[in-house]
């Protein structure tokens, strides 16, 4: 008896709607995406470059007033942040050029859909012709390629700034924890920048847990071995990072990018870009203090001009490049009055450290004096830092009183020099720093000198 052979089971058949619709939505956004990256860019590139100066104010501002660890919570604060900011003011502006390079081409494209007409350049040889004509992709070819260029581009500065933005929030949440710790331990320093580097050191560790833990798992496997309870601990520590959100955001883009180049060009690049990002505040400061960072003075160097007149020590004459120099300051260059002001700046990160060592004092460097005293006390501690000399003849800061500048955001202490008795012309203040202290070193001896100019006869004009 002959059996009816059992039909094969047909495949539910696919819609065939599905694929196309999928595809023309894709398009719709693949254009949409093209004219985003275009006002994305466009809105951000070079508004984010007056950023930094307003990040340097606020910075400057504030770094005068702390020390210790709240110094170093506002300077990684600001040198993250500067450098995410022209990091991606920059690579913005370089993603517009080649969007732009891009629709040009696209525009010539819609005019000339044939590209490069070579039998037209009659006076270019045949042989630069049949060298250029080999290596000529077309129009197609170099759209494709500005194209990728300029998504690529975008894309990479997104993972850039992604990576800076989780630096800085977990820069900040460990340094807000080493600060509690320490406070907690009696508000030592120390405590707090060992509670950073075991955060540091641990989180350095869960880098490498799963390069580590695939070892073991390969190892195991080359002998045989099961390695279940391995691929277990791997999946949860896996499914553990997977609950960062900033990790899983930048998965997807990241590992795309880095699996479609050379991966390790990509990680170099991504990782220099990172380095520079952190590197461009400290550039930005330095640019600050010094007078300049590319010169060739070879006769009024910066010896000589410390040893001549710097625009800091004089308020008539001091600008907001001078905003991060504390100087010991007096009114202008020309004093007519019989008095002259002599401002003296209390910086807490440098003169708090050596108040905890020589004003034996206050316990701890800290003054808790109240009323009179405490403004006595502060006088008798810094008298005990800097020591002031008027041509030649010391100056007793005995008669300085504590002084708060909001004009300037310093305080300080503030003495007015009796002038009667000095002979009209030029008079010189010299003030040091730490006079025991290294020739370097934070807490080396620092000296400031500040000559001036004495016209009594021009106040009864």
């Amino acid at each position: 008896m002959n059996e009816s052979p059992v039909a094969a089971p047909q495949a539910v058949p696919t819609p065939t709607h599905v694929e196309p619709e999928a595809n023309t939505r894709f398009s719709r956004l693949r254009e949409r995406a093209d004219e985003l990256e275009l006002f994305i860019s466009g809105l951000l590139a070079f508004a984010l470059l007056a950023v930094p100066g307003y990040l340097f104010d606020a910075w400057a501002r504030s770094s005068l007033h702390t020390e210790g660890m709240y110094f170093q919570l506002l300077w990684f604060a600001f040198s993250t942040v500067v450098g995410m900011c022209y990091v991606l003011a920059v690579a913005l502006i370089a993603h517009l050029t080649v969007r732009g390079y891009w629709i040009g081409l696209v525009g010539l494209k819609s005019h000339f859909p044939e590209g490069i007409d070579w039998a037209a350049l009659q006076k270019m040889g045949p042989v630069s012709r049949a060298f250029l004509r080999a290596r000529d992709g077309g129009l197609d070819s170099s759209i494709q390629r500005a194209d990728r260029l300029a998504t690529l581009l975008f894309s990479t500065t997104l993972i850039c700034v992604q990576t800076l933005a989780g630096t800085l929030v977990l820069a900040m949440v460990t340094l807000a924890i080493a600060m509690l710790i320490a406070f907690l331990a009696g508000g030592s320093d120390q405590v707090a920048m060992a509670v950073v580097g075991a955060c540091l050191v641990s989180l350095l560790a869960l880098a490498f847990v799963p390069f580590m833990l695939e070892k073991a798992i390969a190892r195991r496997h080359a002998r045989g071995r099961p390695s279940e309870g391995l691929e277990r601990a791997l999946q949860r520590f896996l499914a553990g990072m997977q609950r960062v959100p900033l990790l899983r955001l930048m998965q997807t883009m990241q590992l795309t990018i880095q699996s479609n180049l050379r991966s390790r060009s990509f990680m170099v690049g991504y990782l220099l870009a990172i380095g520079v990002a952190m590197v461009l505040a400290a550039v930005q400061v330095a640019g600050s203090v010094k007078f300049s960072l590319f010169n060739r003075y070879q006769v009024l160097t910066e010896e000589a001009v410390d040893n001549g007149m710097l625009s800091a020590h004089y308020e008539s004459l001091r600008s907001t490049h001078d905003q991060l120099l504390a100087y010991p300051m007096i009114p202008a260059d020309t004093i007519s009055s019989s008095r002259l002001r002599l401002f003296i700046p209390h910086r807490p990160q440098r003169d708090n450290p050596l108040a905890r060592r020589y004003c034996t004092a206050l316990p701890g460097g800290e003054n808790s004096a109240e009323g009179a005293p405490a403004a006595r006390a502060a006088v008798d501690c810094l008298a005990l830092i800097w020591t002031v000399t008027l041509d030649g003849k010391p100056v007793n800061l005995a008669d300085f009183v504590p002084f708060e500048r909001r004009d300037l955001e310093m305080r300080g202490l503030v003495g007015y020099l009796p002038l009667q008795g000095l002979a009209p012309g030029r008079h010189d203040l010299y003030l040091v720093w730490h006079a025991q202290g290294e020739r370097t070193g934070p807490d080396r001896r620092r000296e400031y000198r500040i000559p001036f100019w004495y016209t009594p006869d021009d106040s009864k004009d």
